[in-house]
């Protein structure tokens, strides 16, 4: 197969599928300065695979469920065997296909909260170089997000004067969510998964053959409960964070945006 390169005279448009719809929608280039449209579209584009990890959870639980039980009801592992009170014995299912929507989700959320402090950053310093939404001390405690604020903080008075309620923005958002996601993130970079993953499993109290799809326990964080519903509540309230603070932002068209 051959290879064909763009000419530079051809007018480009772009069309997305749906995941892109609502990502792009909130953080339409078209809205941004010259200098932030290609910061704004790579923020959509991980937003939008924000969600499309969540299509990937749900699908995976949805066929694990199918999948699990079939072996337990089926496996000639379990000729033979007796539940024992004494000994109780817990089946854990793990397949590759959830791991690949959880990890996307969570290492996603991170790469968007980096590429949106960039953002907000540039919005009102033109030239500042910040970048991440790293760990750093801020009023004597190291969060999340602490990169940012002390910039924020630094330029209240020079650049923007909505600095300060952009600050109490996001500190709200850090207790509420950012920072559980990001531990959570950084046990997937550091250690291969969550530690509080608790992986979808069924206790067999009875003969494996009668165990029903009911009883099978669903993944989910332990502390935070079902998965599949824990990462929708973040995809929301990524969503929120988004639509609060890019109306406090100097140099942004809200109109062209879907907030």
């Amino acid at each position: 197969m051959g290879t064909w390169e763009m000419p530079r005279k051809f007018i480009r448009i772009f069309m997305v599928g749906p995941e892109s719809w609502k990502s792009l929608g909130i953080l339409n280039p078209n809205a941004f300065s010259t200098s932030l449209k290609s910061s704004a579209m790579a923020c959509a584009d991980k937003l939008a695979l924000v969600s499309y990890s969540t299509t990937i959870i749900q699908k995976a639980i949805d066929r694990d469920l199918e999948a699990f039980t079939k072996q337990i009801n089926h496996s000639t592992d379990f000729k033979g065997f007796t539940p024992n009170p004494q000994k109780p014995v817990i089946a854990i299912y793990r397949n590759m296909s959830l791991q690949v929507g959880v990890q996307s989700f969570f290492i996603t959320i991170k790469s968007t909260l980096d590429i949106y402090s960039r953002i907000v950053s540039k919005a009102i310093v033109p030239k500042s170089n910040l970048f991440g939404f790293g760990k750093a001390p801020f009023r004597g405690k190291k969060i999340a997000g602490g990169t940012l604020l002390n910039f924020l903080e630094r330029n209240t008075a020079k650049s923007c004067v909505e600095n300060k309620k952009l600050i109490g923005i996001f500190l709200s958002h850090i207790d509420d969510w950012i920072g559980d996601v990001i531990k959570i993130r950084d046990d997937i970079v550091h250690t291969g998964q969550p530690s509080d993953l608790i992986e979808m499993c069924v206790p067999i109290l009875k003969k494996p053959q009668e165990i029903t799809k009911d009883e099978i326990i669903l993944p989910a964080i332990r502390g935070k409960g079902n998965i599949l519903e824990y990462c929708q509540h973040v995809r929301r309230n990524i969503d929120s964070l988004l639509e609060e603070t890019l109306t406090l932002l100097p140099g942004i068209d809200t109109k062209l945006l879907t907030l």
